[in-house]
């Protein structure tokens, strides 16, 4: 009997989860086929479904991506806080229209924090992913603010996802914010998808974005781990 009700409990958890809806269609399972190929290790310990995978390995990206700019965070134990380098450069035209969304997310003209920026190209897309970062460490607390976009030819910006300036606990921090995975076809129709890490206090999963004329949609959500 103790097996069935937490057989139930499992189900309804799983359910009841956002990042993790049910994949009924044939595009959905064939993304999540994708997926597990190419982002998933083996499973990690916590209480995940089934098909939970390891997504700690983010330095995978498919051969035609170029990193035009980019970041590292490595934690510094002496200085209770995280070490981060940018690499690249971003041109001034993206700083500029990342800086702009960063604003109206809340943060301020002259943030005392540090903003790093990524940006992706793919020969195939016809458009850079771009992303803006910043924080700001407030003793116990950190200040979080983010953007993930795509900008086109024609500075044409399209906003994936967004985390307004928010303070939060910096170990257990109550926000989602996003890591870029990969740009990839991951439908086999020749279309380029952007693909993100979502990343919440011990729930982590991927999404898959499908970019078109100055549109986005989530056209997949799911795997991943939780704890």
């Amino acid at each position: 009997m103790s097996l069935i009700i937490a057989g139930a409990r499992l189900d309804a958890q799983t359910e009841k989860d956002p990042h993790r809806p049910e994949c009924t269609d044939a595009s959905c399972r064939k993304i999540r086929t994708f997926l597990k190929k190419h982002y998933c290790g083996e499973s990690p310990a916590g209480n995940g479904p089934d098909e939970s995978c390891d997504l700690r390995d983010r330095g995978k990206r498919s051969a035609d991506v170029k990193v035009i700019a980019g970041y590292k965070c490595e934690w510094n134990a002496s200085k209770d806080a995280a070490d981060c380098t940018q690499h690249g450069q971003v041109t001034p035209e993206l700083r500029s229209i990342l800086v702009r969304e960063l604003r109206q997310l809340g943060v301020p003209a002259k943030a005392p924090g540090e903003t790093y920026f990524t940006i992706w190209e793919s020969d195939r897309a016809g458009w850079s992913l771009a992303q803006a970062y910043y924080s700001h460490r407030i003793g116990p607390d950190i200040e979080l603010c983010e953007v993930v976009a795509v900008v086109d030819q024609n500075a044409h910006v399209t906003v994936l996802r967004k985390l307004p300036l928010k303070k939060t606990d910096i170990d257990v921090p109550k926000v989602t914010d996003w890591t870029p995975l990969d740009l990839a076809d991951t439908r086999g129709d020749g279309q380029v998808d952007v693909i993100l890490v979502g990343d919440a206090y011990e729930d982590h999963w991927l999404e898959v974005i499908s970019v078109h004329n100055g549109s986005a949609k989530t056209i997949f959500s799911g795997l991943g781990y939780y704890l």
